[in-house]
C-alpha cells in the first residue's frame, strides 16, 4: 500500500466488530451519496464527464471500497507486511461493482 492516497483512510477497530462496522459504514456511504448526482445520473448509473482531451465518457456513480485485515498477534512481522495485505484485500473489494468489503481471512 505504501504511502495512503488521498481517498484513502485506516482504522483500527476491534476484530469481532469489523464485519458489523463495515456494513455500516457502506449502508450510511450508499444512502447519502446519492444527493450529489443528478436524478438523471441515478436513474442511468454513471455520471458523463469530458476528460481532458474534450472527449465525453462515462464513469461509475461512486462507490466505496473497504480492505479489512485482522493483525492477529504473530500474523505481521512488520507494518509493512499489513499494507500489503490491506492493498491486496482493497483490491478484491474493488473488483466488485458498487460499493463492498473484502475481508482478508488468512492466517
Amino acid at each position: 500500500m505504501g504511502i495512503l492516497d488521498g481517498d484513502d483512510f485506516v482504522a483500527l477497530i476491534p476484530g469481532n466488530a469489523c464485519e458489523k462496522v463495515c456494513q455500516n459504514i457502506l449502508a450510511h456511504f450508499d444512502h447519502n451519496v446519492g444527493r450529489y448526482f443528478t436524478d438523471d445520473d441515478l436513474e442511468k448509473g454513471y455520471i458523463e464527464v469530458a476528460n481532458r482531451k474534450g472527449i465525453i465518457e462515462q464513469f461509475p456513480l461512486t462507490s466505496l471500497s473497504i480492505g479489512v485485515v485482522i493483525a492477529d498477534v504473530g500474523r505481521f512481522s512488520n507494518i509493512l507486511e499489513i499494507g500489503e495485505a490491506g492493498a491486496q484485500v482493497k483490491h478484491a473489494a474493488k473488483s466488485v461493482m458498487g460499493s463492498s468489503y473484502a475481508v482478508d481471512r488468512r492466517k
